[in-house]
């Protein structure tokens, strides 16, 4: 592989650098895009901010008209006992107590009034909130239509009526001051009423984004997400169908691509806080986009059809030793595959096939001999008093036991047979078409060389000797565990008759 990078050390060097400039290609576009993003975001808030500001100067217009100012001024200035402006059907429009307004008057000296019972810009004596007052419902006309009401009472628990003429004259006195008062607050109302009804938010609005450039919309949202004043009067009153807005965000509307900035803006007269949403027309960042795009798609392009060139050359010449050195892996893999299927299916200590192993090789050779009406035959082999080998000389010793019985097992095989290691000092051979006549020979082969020679282990003699039970197929054989039980059944008949012999069930 080194020769091969030395061979075509200039065309890798030439597809590196193409793909290098690929991809300062595709980061110059991603950092370019950023940048217009960014840019856009930050006049986005710009714009956002100088309409809060124009906004905000509006209301700032508008507060010296207000009607509630007016009230609350008044009431504050002369400490009026009650001050509130009602529409002409009783609803409290504006009070010198914020928690009736909308509510509509219910006063026993209105009702009156309403009708007909009492007239309309005159004084009246009664007692409200346990207090003695003097009170006026006098009438504010627009265009001679009737269109409020201010409702006026005086604290005049300090003037005793029954004491003489000098508090009649006070009276009198604070009924002419009364009256001048409300005449000046007459013209006022009704030039802060011309004005209002003259002067509209959303008209403020449209008026500024036509005068503005790329402006497309602009929407005041009230707490609960509803349109409280926009640009497009269709708007007003809608509430917003996407909830949780982000900040800033491009948008598709009517596909046409919009930036969307929504920042936090004046208070309402209710101290309601309220958000400024604007639309800027994102055509020319779009525009900007696609060029971007377009310079890194094309370099993207070039680079590709050099790194394809290249690889076409590189490809060629390597094709040859990467299909020899896949053979080379593949032939390994399967060596490797080969050495741990015969792992996980031998026994560690003796070599010998493992229980796991013989038990799926007993049911392969029964099927078969059943299918093919062969002869089997099955061995099962048990060391005589192997505990004793164990707790005599150690455990050690009994592995150096299993392990040479194990051998010379193995050098009585024949070709077809299977050897395993079924627990602990049993040894099971599977011995296929095989009778049992000739199955009892090979055991007593086996036997005899288990006994033939002692096993020698650190300086010590141990002599050992094997009870073997045999079993054959017969017609009545439903599975191999059924042979199996009979093998080891004729194996506790050669522990019970002696040990160290052969016996057949």
């Amino acid at each position: 592989m080194i020769s091969l990078v030395k061979k075509y050390t200039v065309p890798i060097i030439l597809f590196s650098l193409v793909v290098g400039i690929a991809y300062l290609s595709y980061y110059n576009y991603k950092t370019q895009k950023g940048l217009l993003l960014r840019q856009l975001h930050n006049n986005s808030l710009n714009v956002a901010s100088s309409v809060s500001s124009a906004i905000e100067r509006f209301h700032d217009i508008k507060s010296t008209i207000n009607l509630q100012k007016l009230v609350n001024d008044v009431s504050f200035r002369l400490e009026i006992f009650e001050f509130r402006y009602l529409e002409p059907d009783g609803t409290i429009r504006n009070s010198m107590f914020k928690e009736e307004i909308g509510e509509v008057l219910s006063s026993k000296s209105f009702l009156e009034t309403t009708k007909g019972k009492r007239k309309l810009n005159s004084f009246s004596f009664e007692v409200r909130d346990f207090v003695e007052v003097m009170s006026i419902y006098y009438p504010i006309y627009l265009n001679e239509k009737l269109v409020g009401i201010i409702d006026l009472a005086v604290d005049i628990s300090e003037y005793n009526l029954q004491n003489g003429l000098q508090d009649n004259f006070s009276i009198l006195r604070r009924q002419v001051d009364i009256q001048n008062l409300l005449k000046s607050m007459d013209g006022s109302i009704t030039n802060s009423l011309a004005i209002l009804t003259k002067t509209n938010i959303n008209d403020f609005l449209r008026a500024y984004i036509e005068s503005a450039k790329n402006i497309v919309e602009v929407s005041i949202i009230d707490p609960q997400e509803n349109i409280y004043a926009s640009s497009d009067s269709k708007l007003v009153a809608t509430k917003l169908t996407n909830r949780n807005l982000p900040d800033s965000s491009m948008i598709e509307i009517e596909g046409k691509l919009r930036y969307r900035t929504i920042i936090d803006s004046h208070e309402h007269d209710n101290n309601e806080k309220m958000k400024l949403m604007l639309l800027i027309d994102a055509t020319t960042y779009l525009n900007h986009e696609n060029r971007l795009l377009t310079t890194a798609t094309v370099t993207a392009a070039i680079a590709l059809l050099f790194a394809l060139f290249t690889s076409r050359l590189i490809y060629f010449s390597a094709l040859e030793q990467s299909r020899s050195e896949k053979e080379r892996l593949e032939h390994l893999v399967k060596v490797r595959t080969r050495e741990i299927e015969l792992l996980s299916q031998t026994d560690s200590l003796t070599g010998l096939w493992n229980r796991r192993h013989l038990e799926e090789s007993l049911e392969s050779e029964f099927k078969r001999a059943k299918r093919y009406n062969k002869e089997l035959s099955i061995m099962i082999i048990d060391l005589d008093y192997f505990k004793n080998i164990n707790d005599t000389y150690g455990h050690m010793a009994g592995d150096e036991v299993l392990r040479e019985v194990s051998s010379r097992i193995k050098k009585c095989q024949r070709e077809t047979d299977f050897i395993g290691r079924y627990g602990g000092e049993e040894i099971v051979i599977i011995l296929p078409e095989t009778d049992l006549h000739t199955a009892s020979k090979v055991a007593e082969t086996i036997r005899g060389t288990i006994e033939k020679e002692p096993v020698e282990f650190e300086e010590e003699t141990i002599i050992i000797t094997a009870s073997i039970g045999i079993s054959s197929l017969r017609s009545e054989h439903e599975n191999y565990a059924t042979l199996f039980s009979e093998a080891d059944e004729a194996l506790y008949n050669a522990k019970k008759l002696g040990r160290n012999r052969v016996e057949v069930f």
